[in-house]
């Protein structure tokens, strides 16, 4: 196991501390609250030196994400944070991302989609994201925001998708916890190893178009080898958290469960409220009720 340090910090805090440890290439970013803080960090991490991430600043999420599809293109990990209307804002480039099969990472603090215009936290915003082709990785504390965004990139990268890691606005963003990191960066940079070969549009030697037309059938196989991709992810990510517990001592499961053996009643949630539902449920059985 890695020598780990204890960090009293947030989720917003704890993915901008995963993306400087892992330094990737690229991050083309819009803040947009409750997501602010993790491009706000990283900027500050910059200035003092603690990073090589070059952090371009777009005029809108739309605009950030076509930066980081033209970064992933090139050869670049890639990196990106967003909520809300500017996930919706962005939702164009997304497929793209994924239907040609260039991975990176992106950072969802959930929020309420306008309108009504709130900022409080609900799913509404990761839900636009379900068909676009996009793993999804919900995590439901501070310390998972952490290890999802080192799973997630060496998952995307494992299968050739985009990886978003979805976390509650304000409850998971914003709430500080006691949290454990790697204390040595390199031990981040060798987990994640160094970046897989693939297309790469700045190979003059070996030139390609991406994203061309398709007509069928090929449009067909393309979306095929999409549904196999990622069902070759739910393959991939069983060892991938074996690795992970082995070297920071933390286990990782696909669905996290609690009194559900012998339960006669589930309640199943995303995000944060698991914590809440813990309580629930314990309630529940005091009742004679056999929920989990």
């Amino acid at each position: 196991m890695k020598k780990q340090i204890s960090l009293y910090e947030s989720g917003n805090e704890l993915a901008a501390m995963a993306a400087k440890q892992i330094n990737y290439h690229v991050m083309g970013y819009y803040p947009i609250t409750p997501s602010t803080q993790i491009a706000e960090n990283l900027d500050l991490m910059k200035a003092q030196g603690l990073h090589d991430i070059s952090l371009i600043a777009a005029e809108g999420e739309h605009s950030a994400a076509g930066i980081c599809y033209g970064a992933s293109t090139g050869g670049g990990r890639v990196f990106n944070a967003t909520s809300a209307n500017g996930l919706l804002y962005a939702l164009e480039q997304l497929p793209v991302q994924s239907g040609t099969r260039f991975p990176m990472v992106m950072n969802v603090a959930c929020r309420t989609v306008s309108g009504p215009l709130s900022i409080k936290g609900d799913h509404s915003d990761i839900m636009m994201m379900l068909n676009c082709g996009w793993i999804i990785l919900f995590a439901n504390s501070v310390q998972m925001v952490y290890d999802y965004n080192l799973i997630g990139l060496k998952l995307a990268e494992a299968v050739n998708l985009p990886v978003a890691v979805a976390f509650d606005g304000f409850f998971t963003s914003h709430q500080k916890r006691r949290c454990m990191i790697f204390a040595d960066d390199q031990d981040v940079q060798d987990y994640v190893g160094p970046v897989r070969k693939r297309t790469d549009i700045l190979d003059t030697e070996h030139p390609v178009t991406i994203g061309s037309y398709m007509n069928e059938p090929d449009l067909i196989n393309n979306k095929y080898q999409l549904h196999e991709a990622m069902e070759q992810a739910l393959n991939e990510i069983e060892p991938l958290f074996e690795e992970f517990e082995e070297l920071s001592g933390r286990p990782q499961h696909r669905v996290e469960t609690y009194r559900a053996e012998d339960a006669a009643v589930v309640i199943f949630a995303l995000g944060s409220t698991f914590h809440t539902l813990k309580e629930a449920v314990d309630q529940l059985r005091k009742e004679g009720i056999e929920a989990g």
